[in-house]
């Protein structure tokens, strides 16, 4: 798979905002993007797993590759089958976005990015039992899925801290919205809008905030 801007919007968001903890779990790693984002950032220990046989590998050798290896532990197996003795501090996924869609003729391809398998109610279940009590959810998902995301999550004890709102332009509808949930409920969400390009077609402020320290070019 291919890494995608707003993946890596994601990636540094979820970084910048990471709270002190000492162990994370990835949930479909990927290519392992988001846990070398994290990793570059935070001292946490990370646990990364990826069900995808090609992706595992590529996950594998990105993460022995760089200079966090030391903290960031592959696991290749199904998150649904995925049952530790402890739980975590921190879960961060870019999970298979779409449901009753077009597919690829690939099968990796669709397992990456459909969740027929992996659908919302199956992931917040199982974040429900791994997260602690005090311990923060991040979560990547198409605009159109936004308030059936929040639904979902509010029926499995989950409630919406924050959630930034990603549009490609300020002339286009929103496309991605980054979300943070907790078992904890608080009075009132916070909302933030980040444009990707401005009216020049240049990265905005805040895409460069987020990803100044990620991006070579900026």
């Amino acid at each position: 798979m291919k890494v995608t801007t707003d993946a890596s919007l994601f990636g540094a968001w979820v970084a910048n905002q990471f709270p002190s903890s000492e162990l994370a779990l990835d949930i479909g790693g990927g290519t392992g993007l988001l846990s070398l984002m994290v990793a570059q950032k935070n001292e946490t220990n990370i646990d990364i797993i990826e069900i995808e046989e090609e992706c595992f590998a590529q996950m594998k050798q990105n993460v022995e590759s760089s200079a966090w290896k030391d903290r960031i532990n592959c696991i290749f197996n199904d998150i649904i089958d995925f049952n530790p003795d402890y739980k975590y501090d921190i879960i961060l996924s870019n999970p298979p976005f779409h449901q009753g869609q077009l597919k690829s003729d690939k099968s990796s391809i669709n397992l990456a990015r459909h969740g027929d398998e992996l659908t919302l109610e199956i992931l917040f279940k199982k974040i429900f039992d791994l997260l602690k009590k005090e311990g923060c959810f991040y979560l990547l998902m198409p605009a159109y899925r936004d308030q059936e995301t929040i639904s979902v999550a509010k029926s499995y004890g989950l409630h919406c801290l924050k959630k930034a709102v990603v549009k490609q332009s300020f002339h286009h509808d929103p496309f991605r919205i980054m979300f943070a949930f907790s078992k904890t409920k608080q009075s009132e969400e916070t909302v933030e809008e980040i444009v990707i390009k401005n009216n020049e077609d240049q990265y905005t402020n805040e895409f460069i905030y987020n990803l100044k320290d990620y991006y070579l070019n900026l």
